[in-house]
């Protein structure tokens, strides 16, 4: 049962990333969840607590995705999978909008700056909002808030900057998505195999929006964009998560997005990614032995940040949790907004519940009632 003065919400996709998101909205002290879209259906019919390992809830998940647009609700948070499946996903959330719902979510990566996404889908998803006088917004980790948010915000307590880097530095041998792993992004494959991420352009369509959110953020825009791509090599086999990494495989990859202006670095954002905490030995580390992300904002005065996250001891389980909570945060920010699409330089400050605090996310027109 939904309480006045809360956003209702709508999640859709309670998979390898929405489940910890389903958790997170039936405890969450001002998000009221109403409705569940499911595609198994092994989950159709299943109470949403029982989804997620929690008590029942009362809301029922659903594959029928009319009847559940038809529910009285905000905003829908969509965490259905996009990596396979852009364009669907793409259709998807534009089937929300249409439907006068605002959508949250992390499933269109390059949405995350919609000035510097592919036109096809900025269009698409543009047109949507107009017919449902609603808005979007798309975020994450990284690209999301580990880049934007914290690049930024930095900026602003320095006299001069003269360039920003930021960095993700992972062990991704936890992960038990052989699918996303291996085949999406080429580890356990030999250095010449085809994965999606292995290609420039590809790579560049996921990233480089993000670091033009930062170059546009302080005013500068950037003449290119420059990729690069280094792989490392498993020189033993060895078994992580997602299965066996063989000899002559990429055991580890590491790449640049180089935003440049007259041919100098100003905004880059490089990936150190391994698979397994023994691979690629040289390239360099976090210094949380969980791994993190690490923001460097060069000028005067430099300032180097270093985030780490877990939950429980483990910090996949906290990453999980990092990728999806803004997105839940920022539903009355973006109820409020104009209709449209909206990247963190629309947006407020984004805070999060705090225990025996009130979170300040109540809907201005409902508080009180």
């Amino acid at each position: 049962m939904a309480a006045e003065g809360r956003p209702r919400v709508i999640l859709w996709g309670p998979g390898q990333v929405g489940v910890g998101a389903l958790r997170a909205l039936i405890a969450h002290p001002g998000l009221d969840l109403v409705g569940v879209i499911v595609h198994s259906e092994s989950k159709d019919g299943r109470d949403a607590g029982d989804l997620c390992g929690m008590p029942e809830t009362g809301v029922i998940a659903t594959r029928d995705v009319d009847a559940a647009l038809a529910i009285d609700a905000d905003v829908v948070a969509f965490f259905a999978s996009g990596d396979y499946r852009y364009r669907e996903a793409a259709e998807d959330v534009a089937r929300c909008l249409r439907a006068g719902k605002n959508v949250v979510c992390t499933s269109l990566v390059p949405m995350c700056y919609p000035p510097a996404a592919d036109r096809e889908t900025v269009q698409l998803l543009e047109q949507a909002c107009r017919e449902g006088a609603v808005s979007m917004f798309n975020s994450g980790v990284d690209p999301g808030w580990a880049n934007d948010v914290i690049a930024l915000t930095m900026t602003g307590f320095s006299s001069r900057v003269d360039g920003i880097t930021m960095l993700e530095i992972l062990d991704y041998g936890p992960i038990a998505q052989p699918e996303i792993m291996f085949d999406f992004m080429g580890f356990g494959h030999p250095p010449d195999y085809p994965a999606p991420l292995f290609d420039p352009t590809r790579l560049a369509g996921l990233w480089a929006p993000i670091v033009h959110l930062v170059a546009d953020g302080v005013g500068l825009p950037l003449d290119e964009v420059v990729t690069t791509i280094d792989k490392w090599i498993a020189a033993k086999r060895y078994e992580v998560a997602s299965g066996w990494v063989e000899v002559g495989t990429v055991g580890g990859m590491r790449f640049k997005l180089s935003g440049r202006v007259g041919g100098e670095e100003r905004v880059v954002l490089e990936h150190i990614t391994r698979m397994g905490e023994q691979s690629a030995p040289d390239w360099p580390r976090h210094p949380s032995p969980h791994g993190g992300y690490r923001v460097i904002v060069d000028g005067m005065p430099t300032y180097t940040v270093d985030i780490e996250m877990h939950g429980r001891g483990n910090n996949m389980r906290g990453l999980t949790y990092a990728t999806v909570m803004r997105e839940l945060n920022a539903i009355p920010a973006v109820i409020a907004a104009e209709p449209g699409l909206l990247s963190t330089l629309d947006l407020p400050i984004i805070t999060g519940p705090m225990r025996g605090g009130r979170w300040q996310g109540v809907l201005p027109e409902r508080a009180g009632t």
